[in-house]
């Protein structure tokens, strides 16, 4: 057997485009709980609070509460610790990390014509997410080799002209699959052994949106706001499937008389020569690596009014957000055999990277807010958003690039349901919080089940004599989900994310 093919029928019938899915659309649809220590601290629940500059990426109507000018600073340390369940096996990793949470300046002014009404002019920048984190799985196999999914595939196309390059046209590349003369492949990992097998996910990168924001308070009772905002997403994953014959099972060995013998179960009767002189499989690495960069527009109105000295209701609705992206990407494949391990055996696609563009829309986002003071003492603030997350898009430039994902995201997605609540007392100048986030499923499940997240946070605060005031916040954020590595094959893992953050913000009003 060849290893090269005519290059006119391998240009026309195996090109390949690195394509994007639905998990890209929803990826940038579902914030995080980010701003204030002050904000976080309370869940998020601020829309009817009001008076953090953290507003401006929820409900802009709360800068209308400021009655004064302020600038702050928000940065946190963040720690992961991820587990990885499968083969009856848990692997856990731990990373520690430095967050910027939230730059706030505001600026508050009274109404020339009317003393008892206010204007404000914001300008912020808001973490809404945070992507940093490792997560390995590992264990012995259970008949679920990554080639046997490959041949799965490779055998559904019948000939190597039609193999997608990305994916298992590598293993033929690199002589982990030879094409059989009846249409069919065969695999130098023995597809009915265990293998060592690991992979590893890791992800970096943050969605940090700039907001411009007006907010206006009319006799201190009505409060509306505006802003415009101005996300910026980075955006790299890197996932590293490895394999090795960590039993060594997989052996060939010469007689005297040029002769072979094997401990595969099958034998090779079928395999190319090339095969057998490199003595068996002895591991394999496969790479899918891609890295998104981009930035969106978006428009945020809130509503917020003063019922009485006690209760205070609000309302916001987030226009969808249109991103332009942009992918860098390659996938890789490399495979060693006993005959001499330390060389491995390299293919790549596309040999010097990929780049594509393309625009991802969001769904819109609305939330009812509420906010009960006690005597000046203290605040409870709940709130619910609603996002139906089958609203989401991509778009290209051709329209039938993306037709069939954006048809699966339609069947398959659900309208998800976000709560906040948070409480502060205020025993001066220390103030007390306690906040709860619970970000339901896109699927539609809450409070409970895979993809759901829990965000529990406490906080304190002092407020010193002068202008300046000082915040801490400690959070802590789980959910969990499913992970499946193959496309022909049910290899499920149990995914299990958890971080610790402690955040501080310093301000001063002026």
């Amino acid at each position: 057997m060849s290893r090269f093919k005519i290059l006119v029928l391998f240009v026309c019938s195996c090109a390949y485009t690195f394509s994007q899915n639905d998990i890209d659309a929803i990826r940038y649809s579902r914030y995080g709980i980010g701003g204030s220590s002050r904000f976080v601290a309370m869940g998020g629940a601020f829309g009817a609070v009001g008076a953090d500059p953290s507003c401006a990426a929820f409900n802009p109507a709360g800068l209308a509460l400021f009655r004064k000018g302020e600038i702050s600073f928000s940065g946190a340390v963040k720690l992961t610790r991820n587990t990885g369940s499968i083969y009856n096996t848990k692997t856990s990793v731990s990373d520690v990390k430095f967050a910027f949470n939230n730059f706030g300046l505001v600026y508050a002014w009274n109404s020339a014509n009317d003393p008892d009404s206010r204007h404000a002019l914001a300008f912020t920048n808001t973490q809404l997410q945070n992507f940093s984190g490792t997560t390995t799985m590992s264990g012995y196999t259970n008949n679920s080799s990554i080639l046997k999914d490959m041949k799965n595939l490779a055998d559904e196309q019948g000939n190597i002209f039609t193999l997608n390059s990305s994916y298992e046209n590598l293993a033929y590349d690199t002589y982990l699959l030879d094409d059989d003369t009846n249409g069919t492949f065969n695999s130098l990992v023995d597809i009915k052994r265990s293998v060592l097998q690991s992979r590893e996910l890791v992800t970096s990168g943050r969605v940090n949106e700039i907001n411009f924001s007006y907010a206006y308070s009319h006799k201190d009772k009505f409060y509306l706001g505006l802003s415009v905002g101005v996300p910026r997403v980075e955006y790299t994953s890197t996932t590293t499937h490895y394999e090795s014959d960590g039993k060594d099972s997989m052996q060939i060995a010469f007689n005297a008389d040029s002769t072979y013998s094997t401990t595969y179960i099958d034998g090779l009767p079928n395999l190319h020569t090339d095969y057998v002189t490199k003595l068996g499989f002895n591991s394999l690495v496969y790479t899918e690596y891609f890295k998104t960069q981009g930035s969106g527009l978006n428009l945020k109105l809130g509503g917020l009014v003063r019922v009485n000295d006690v209760v205070r209701l609000g309302m916001y609705f987030h226009t969808p957000t249109v991103y332009f992206l942009n992918d860098t990407y390659y996938n890789s494949m490399s495979a060693a055999f006993d005959k001499n391990p330390k060389s491995p055996i390299d293919s790549k696609f596309p040999e010097n990277g990929g780049y594509f563009e393309y625009r991802v829309l969001t769904p819109a986002r609305l939330s009812f807010n509420s906010a009960f003071i006690i005597k000046k003492m203290a605040v409870i603030g709940l709130e619910y958003e609603k996002v139906n997350y089958a609203n989401a898009k991509l778009l290209s430039t051709k329209t039938f690039d993306f037709a069939g994902v954006n048809k699966v995201i339609k069947n398959k997605y659900k309208t998800g349901h976000n709560v906040r609540l948070g409480a502060e007392l205020n025993l001066k100048p220390m103030m007390f919080r306690a906040g709860y986030a619970m970000q339901g499923s896109p699927f539609g499940d809450v409070f409970g089940g895979n993809f759901v997240r829990h965000n529990f946070s406490l906080g304190v605060g002092f407020r010193g004599k002068g202008k300046w005031y000082f915040d801490l916040v400690w959070v802590k954020s789980l959910t969990s989900e499913d992970y499946f590595l193959f496309t022909t094959l049910n290899t499920r893992a149990k995914l299990e994310y958890s971080a610790t953050s402690l955040g501080a913000t310093v301000g001063i009003k002026f």
